[in-house]
C-alpha cells in the first residue's frame, strides 16, 4: 500500500512537472518525434546505425535523426560545434533527465549560450524516459547503455574530427543524465575522463520508487527495470555509481545538488533535498576510498532549469581553470573532498596518461557484468545468476576473479609472441598449472571454473534465495611467468598452441553469445 501511495505521488509529480514545462513554450512534446521519416528501417537497414535525417539550426547547432539498432527506432541527437574551433576537438556528452529529451539543454539549460567560449563538441543524444539503462518493454528491449557509450561514439568518429583519448572524452548530465553519466564512467573508466552530475540520484537502492516510475514512464512494468531490489539486489548494485564507486578512481568526478528550498521561501522541493542527501553519502563514499572528487551541496536551490543551467555554468569554468596546466587557482567556492564546508583549493590535474594500464601496470575493476572489456582486457563469465564479479590485482603478472561460473579471459598483446609462459590457476576447485604460448599478437587466454555455489539454482525461487550470494566471495587466481625455453622448444610450436592460438584469435563467436546476459556558480558562500 506504501509503495503505490509512494508511486502515484511520485507519478503526479512529474506530470505536474511536465505541464509546467510545457507552459514555457518549447517543451519537447510527443508531437515533435521522428514520425515525419516514416517507417522504420528493416532488414539489412536495421542491423547498422545510420543518420536518416540531419538539419541546421543555427551556426553552431546540428540536429540528426539516427537510427539506432540497440535501440530498434530512430532517435535525436543535437551537436553543438565548438565555441573554439580546432582541428581535432574534446567531447562532452551532455545528458538530459527524465522528462526531457535531446533538445532540452539547448531549448531550456542554455547550453548553446554557455558553451560559446568553449573547445568541446558538445554531443546531447536523446535518452528516452531517462533510464540510463538496458530496459525490457514488452517483446523490445532498449538498450540506452549501448547506443550512449558504442554507437554515440560511432558516429562521432564518422562525422566529426574528435580527440577519443580519456582525458577528452567527458559525461555531464541532470538529475538522471547525471545519474547516466555517473555510471557510464564507472562502467568504463578506461574510456572517459570525467563526470559531472547536477541534481543526480547516485544511489539507486535509496531511490527504487523514482527508478521504476521512469521506467514505467517508458512503458515497462512495474520493477523489471533492475528487478526486485532484495531478490535482485546484485542487479541494483551493479547499475549503481554509489556500489562501484571504486571504479571512479582518477577520475575528475564533478556533482551538485541544491538544498531544495530558496532564501526566503517556506516551501521545499522534497526531490532535491533527497537528491542532496545521496550527494553527501555519495561524497563520504568516495572520501572513504580517497577517491578525490568535487562536492558542492549548495545552501539554496530546486530541482529545476535554473539551478542546471548555473551548474553547467559553473562546471565549464572549472573545466577552463583545468586545463590550463601552467598554473594553480586558489578558489574559495570548492571544496575537493566535499561536505567540510571550508574553502578548498584547486590545482590543475595531470593529464591522464598516467592511468593506462594496456602496458601491463596493476589495476582493478568491479563490475555486474557477465561480458566485458577493460583496458585491452577482455573477460567472459560464464554464470547462471547475476553477481557482482571483483577483477583484481590486474597486471602482466596476473589477476584474480570473485564469483561463481566458469571464466574465459584474454590479456592485451602484454607479452612476446610465441613465447611460452607458465600459467597457475588456483581457486576454490584446486590448483592447475600448465604452459602456454603467447599468440601472434602477444595475447594470452585462459578458461577454468570459479567457485560454484551449493545447490545453485538454474530457476531461482523462494526455497533457493539464501543460495543467491553463496560463492560470490571465493577467489580464482592466476599467475603468469615467463617459461625457460631451450632452442628446440622455440623453434617450433606443438599442436595444442597452435589451436590455443587460433581460439585466441577468434572472435567472440558462440561462447559470447551463449554467456550474455540478457544561487550563482561562483560565490563563495554557497556550500
Amino acid at each position: 500500500m506504501r509503495r503505490s501511495l509512494i508511486i502515484a505521488m511520485g507519478a503526479r509529480a512529474i506530470r505536474t512537472l511536465t505541464a509546467a514545462r510545457a507552459q514555457r513554450g518549447r517543451y519537447p512534446a510527443l508531437d515533435l518525434n521522428s514520425a515525419f521519416l516514416g517507417p522504420e528501417p528493416r532488414g539489412k537497414d536495421a542491423r547498422k546505425w545510420h543518420i536518416r535525417d540531419k538539419r541546421k539550426l543555427s551556426p553552431r547547432l546540428r540536429e540528426f535523426f539516427i537510427y539506432s539498432p540497440a535501440l530498434g527506432r530512430t532517435v535525436g541527437v543535437r551537436v553543438l560545434l565548438p565555441g573554439i574551433p580546432a582541428e581535432v576537438s574534446p567531447v562532452i556528452h551532455l545528458f538530459h533527465g527524465g522528462g526531457d529529451d535531446f533538445r532540452s539543454w539547448t531549448d531550456f539549460g542554455s547550453a548553446e549560450e554557455l558553451t560559446l567560449d568553449s573547445p568541446y563538441l558538445v554531443v546531447m543524444p536523446d535518452g528516452g524516459a531517462g533510464t540510463y539503462s538496458r530496459l525490457a518493454v514488452g517483446s523490445e528491449v532498449h538498450d540506452w547503455p549501448r547506443f550512449h557509450t558504442e554507437e554515440i561514439p560511432e558516429f562521432l568518429d564518422a562525422t566529426y574530427s574528435v580527440d577519443f583519448t580519456p582525458e577528452n572524452q567527458l559525461l555531464a548530465g541532470l538529475s538522471m543524465g547525471g545519474y547516466g553519466a555517473m555510471k557510464y564512467a564507472a562502467w568504463h573508466p578506461d574510456r572517459y575522463g570525467a563526470a559531472a552530475a547536477f541534481s543526480s540520484p547516485l544511489d539507486p537502492l535509496s531511490t527504487v520508487p523514482a527508478f521504476d516510475i521512469i521506467a514505467m514512464r517508458e512503458g515497462a512494468r512495474s520493477m523489471t527495470l533492475f528487478g526486485d531490489p532484495v531478490a535482485d539486489r546484485s542487479e541494483w548494485l551493479a547499475n549503481s555509481p554509489y556500489a562501484v564507486a571504486e571504479n571512479l578512481r582518477g577520475l575528475d568526478l564533478w556533482f551538485s545538488a541544491g538544498s531544495g528550498s530558496l532564501e526566503g521561501a517556506k516551501d521545499r522541493d522534497l526531490l532535491e533535498s533527497m537528491i542532496s542527501s545521496q550527494g553527501e553519502r555519495f561524497s563520504a563514499r568516495l572520501n572513504s576510498l580517497g577517491i578525490r572528487h568535487s562536492w558542492f551541496p549548495r545552501t539554496s536551490g530546486l530541482h529545476n532549469w535554473t539551478s542546471w543551467e548555473r551548474e553547467l555554468g559553473a562546471w565549464l569554468k572549472t573545466l577552463a581553470r583545468r586545463r590550463n596546466y601552467a598554473s594553480s587557482v586558489r578558489t574559495s567556492d570548492r571544496t575537493e573532498s566535499g561536505g567540510s564546508g571550508s574553502a578548498g583549493w584547486e590545482e590543475p590535474l595531470p593529464r591522464r596518461g598516467g592511468r593506462h594500464v594496456a602496458d601491463g601496470r596493476e589495476f582493478s575493476y568491479l563490475t555486474g557484468h557477465a561480458l566485458f572489456d577493460i583496458h585491452g582486457w577482455r573477460v567472459e563469465i560464464s554464470r547462471r545468476r547475476a553477481q557482482i564479479v571483483r577483477f583484481d590485482a590486474v597486471s602482466a603478472s596476473g589477476f584474480s576473479l570473485s564469483g561463481t561460473g566458469s571464466f574465459r579471459v584474454r590479456t592485451p598483446g602484454l607479452f612476446e609472441p610465441k613465447r611460452r609462459y607458465d600459467i597457475t590457476v588456483s581457486g576454490p576447485s584446486g590448483d592447475n598449472a600448465y604452459q602456454q604460448r603467447a599468440d601472434k599478437k602477444g595475447r594470452l587466454t585462459f578458461t577454468g571454473r570459479l567457485a560454484a555455489a551449493m545447490h545453485d539454482p538454474i530457476i531461482p525461487g523462494k526455497r533457493t534465495a539464501h543460495f543467491t550470494t553463496l560463492g560470490q566471495d571465493e577467489v580464482t587466481t592466476v599467475r603468469i611467468a615467463s617459461a625457460p625455453e631451450d632452442a628446440e622448444t622455440a623453434a617450433a610450436v606443438d599442436a595444442s598452441d597452435t589451436a590455443q592460438i587460433e581460439y585466441s584469435d577468434a572472435g567472440p563467436g558462440a561462447y559470447i553469445e551463449s554467456g550474455r546476459d540478457a544561487a550563482a556558480a561562483d560565490s563563495p558562500t554557497e556550500r
